[in-house]
């Protein structure tokens, strides 16, 4: 996993994951609104957690993130190669995310973080496909990934869902122009 690549844009910075991290990142994985979203619901040791860093930090297929706002932690992304050897060369990307506090999810912040990502993978890595995976009865991420371009590809208990870049850069155009705009906002409010 590479140490020291920082996304930043939209308002949003992706810092990678740090041991530092950890225990933090392993209290949001647990905690009932997130994980009722995951595949795996199963509750994280911090031994389990300890043992799953290890192994991402020198996978060459994988990049975790820390999603700040305005210097606060406030959710976990990923990169995960499907096709390919690392994510230099991979064509199949499956990104993923979630916003812990409760104030920043369901309004305009939380596509920063995913249009950051996107534009790293089609940009940057060149990948042809962003593909994931969502829980059928997880409708508000269903909404969420097709506001940014992704097609449903095959339905069942888990809902595939694919992004090709054409797709997105219409998509997500208007979505990119919101969040590039400076902000006045009172409070520090995120509206």
């Amino acid at each position: 996993m590479e140490t020291d690549l920082i996304l930043s844009g939209y308002q949003v910075t992706l810092r990678p994951v740090t041991q530092d991290d950890l225990e933090m990142l392993r209290t949001w994985r647990n905690a009932p609104s997130v994980s009722q979203f995951m595949v795996s619901q199963d509750i994280i040791t911090p031994e389990q957690q300890t043992a799953w860093f290890k192994k991402v930090s020198r996978d060459p297929k994988q990049l975790h993130f820390i999603i700040t706002y305005k210097d606060q932690s406030i959710g976990a992304a990923n990169l995960r190669v499907l096709q390919g050897a690392d994510l230099y060369t991979a064509t199949v990307i499956e990104p993923g995310l979630y916003i812990f506090e409760d104030k920043y999810r369901a309004n305009l912040l939380t596509f920063a973080p995913s249009l950051l990502l996107n534009d790293f993978c089609f940009n940057r890595l060149r990948v042809k496909i962003l593909r994931a995976v969502v829980k059928s009865d997880n409708e508000a991420a269903l909404n969420y990934n097709q506001k940014l371009g992704y097609q449903v590809v095959r339905k069942g208990a888990l809902v595939e869902i694919e992004l090709q870049q054409r797709s997105y850069d219409q998509a997500s155009k208007s979505l990119k122009g919101l969040l590039s705009r400076p902000t006045k906002r009172k409070n520090n409010d995120v509206r």
